[in-house]
């Protein structure tokens, strides 16, 4: 099931919120929180998101339709707090790069397939990946990666 962008400005806080607290446990298995500086605020943000981690990266993915990721463009520094640790990295996107997010995005959806709609990837019967939808979505697709300071 797809939650609708507007549930967001709701959900994120709360997850945030109980990422940062003794109840981590129950979410932060696959959910991270990254902070992160705005490109022309200058202000910290910190936003919860899916990751995976590949070797010592750390791997998340979003649309191009959100506004978070642009702020790494170039490369930039980023706190992640997985589990109950926060550390240092630095983070670059991948943006318009269809080979390089096919075999990561791949990965991703056979560990997370329920997220293959925040996509527009509809699923087979048999669970598979519609090959049309992901083919398309490969365009729209920010893959985030960071590797530790």
């Amino acid at each position: 099931m797809r939650i609708p962008e507007l549930l967001f400005s709701v959900i994120n806080p709360v997850v945030s919120l109980l990422l940062r607290s003794p109840v981590h446990r129950f979410l932060s298995r696959d959910l991270m929180l990254i902070t992160y500086k705005g490109r022309k605020s200058g202000k910290r943000f910190t936003t919860p998101v899916r990751y995976i981690r590949v070797d010592d990266v750390v791997r998340c993915f979003t649309s191009t339709d959100t506004l978070w990721w642009r702020n790494l463009r170039g490369g930039a520094e980023v706190v992640l707090q997985l589990q109950d640790q926060q550390k240092r990295y630095h983070a670059r996107v991948f943006e318009s790069k269809p080979e390089q997010t096919r075999a990561a995005l791949e990965h991703y959806l056979a560990l997370y397939p329920q997220d293959a709609g925040y996509y527009d990837i509809r699923l087979n019967k048999d669970k598979s990946l519609n090959c049309e939808d992901f083919e398309r979505a490969l365009t729209g697709i920010i893959v985030v990666e960071a590797s530790p300071l």
